[in-house]
């Protein structure tokens, strides 16, 4: 099992069965430095992290390699004029208050 953290137009079911119809999802939220203009920024320091941004935890039972594919091929998902993404670990927060590790794509 592979899970991500999506936000932005990722958090669309219709798009998520894009990359598979068998998915589990559930909402949740990461800190972050900024998201200005659809650009993420993560600071390697936690204390620099203060902004919330809310999303989904998506739970794919696929290789990481074709879960990448497959989101390269949704359009509606890039970022104008951003050629070179960012695939990272994230600690994410639960709706229970838990906190669990996943990838982010930025």
């Amino acid at each position: 099992m592979v899970q991500f953290f999506f936000y932005n137009n990722l958090t669309n079911p219709a798009f998520i069965k894009n990359i598979n119809v068998n998915f589990e999802i559930e909402d949740g939220y990461v800190l972050i430095h900024s998201y200005v203009n659809n650009i993420l920024e993560i600071s390697d320091n936690s204390i620099n992290n203060n902004y919330i941004l809310q999303g989904k935890i998506v739970n794919f039972n696929m290789k990481i390699e074709d879960i990448i594919m497959k989101i390269n091929e949704i359009k509606e998902c890039r970022i104008t004029n951003k050629i070179k993404y960012t695939i990272d670990t994230i600690r994410v927060n639960k709706q229970c208050g838990c906190q669990v590790k996943m990838y982010i794509i930025y």
